[in-house]
């Protein structure tokens, strides 16, 4: 199926991180709505990855993402070699749904969850995780954690430093000969307007931002381009590593910070970020459920690159460290 290209009457292609993928339906606005590729929008695919690139959509590229939009037919996802495809009254559901992260092209939703596995048989794997770098020492601060975590507290924290963001949601590396290569991710990210009015207005003076004027702070998210505060590389060779696992809670004013505990929990701390957006079952639309994305190969094949990272033959682990912090001491006990 996925090797006739005119199958279908609307098309598109896409390049990520050097990967091709044809978008194919029935309905041309199931794939062509700009707000998932680009920025803008909290659901856009740019809070995922740094860069997507359009490209013509054709015979023999590396995976396919097709939408058969049919209202007699049940709703359905089907997964056969390459191609991932989905059935079913496809257009209520982008009509009806309320939340558009978690759709078929939302950056919480199918495809980006497809994507991920298509990039992992390609060698390229994937951390939940936001980076910073610091350019004088070398050193990438992998911060790792789920929604809520506290990772834009870091790169905020960053910002007011001095310090570079390499990546503010996922992070990607792949193994080459010479060692570990760090890909550059997403550089946009969707904060709270609050982060910015009480925790760090200098980060907000850093980025040049006038902030709208809202009834709640908290409640309000605003998307943030960082291009401006990256790096020069868009890639980084045998970087210094430090990795932290944060809870950030507010009104807590002193870090606790422990070091993980060898290089087994590191590992195994790395795999579970690594399979989480892959792994876990997701409801698209507040009706279409959708079952992990994992098999036994990728699991196997990722728990051993974690393995790999960890392992270290030619680069070095600073640290890695669970913190449990408020906004203003996240850095304590890391930053040294």
């Amino acid at each position: 199926m996925a090797s006739q290209p005119t199958r279908w009457p609307h098309t598109r292609g896409l390049e990520i991180l050097g990967i091709n993928y044809g978008l194919g339906s029935n309905t041309e606005d199931l794939i062509s709505n700009p707000e998932y590729f680009e920025p803008g929008e909290i659901h856009s695919q740019i809070t995922n990855w740094c860069e997507v690139q359009h490209i013509p959509y054709a015979a023999g590229m590396d995976a396919y993402c097709h939408f058969l939009d049919d209202p007699r037919l049940p709703l359905e996802i089907e997964i056969s070699g390459q191609e991932l495809l989905v059935l079913g009254d496809l257009s209520r559901l982008e009509r009806e749904g309320r939340d558009r992260r978690w759709s078929l092209l939302g950056n919480l939703g199918l495809f980006f969850r497809y994507a991920l596995t298509v990039q992992e048989r390609r060698g390229i794997f994937s951390l939940h995780a936001a980076a910073i770098y610091k350019p004088q020492e070398g050193e990438l601060v992998v911060v790792v954690g789920k929604a809520g975590a506290g990772k834009t507290v870091y790169l905020l924290e960053a910002l007011a430093r001095g310090y570079q963001v390499f990546s503010t949601e996922m992070t990607y590396f792949r193994f080459e000969p010479q060692g570990v290569v760090f890909q550059r991710g997403a550089l946009v990210d969707n904060i709270r307007v609050g982060s910015f009015v009480y925790d760090f207005p200098e980060a907000a003076q850093r980025l040049g931002l006038e902030l709208p004027e809202v009834e709640n702070p908290w409640e309000a998210k605003i998307s943030v381009s960082l291009h401006d505060v990256t790096t020069e590389k868009a890639e980084l060779v045998n970087p210094t590593l430090s990795f932290v696992f944060p809870r950030i809670e507010a009104g807590r004013e002193k870090a606790i910070v422990h070091d993980v505990d060898g290089p087994r929990t590191l590992t195994r701390l790395l795999f579970e970020s690594a399979s989480e957006k892959i792994g876990a079952t997701a409801l698209l639309y507040e009706e279409l459920p959708v079952t992990g994305l994992d098999s036994p190969a990728l699991a196997q094949t990722r728990w051993e690159a974690a393995a790999q990272l960890v392992a270290a033959p030619n680069w070095q682990i600073k640290q890695a460290k669970t913190v449990l912090a408020g906004p203003k001491s996240s850095m304590e006990g890391i930053d040294r």
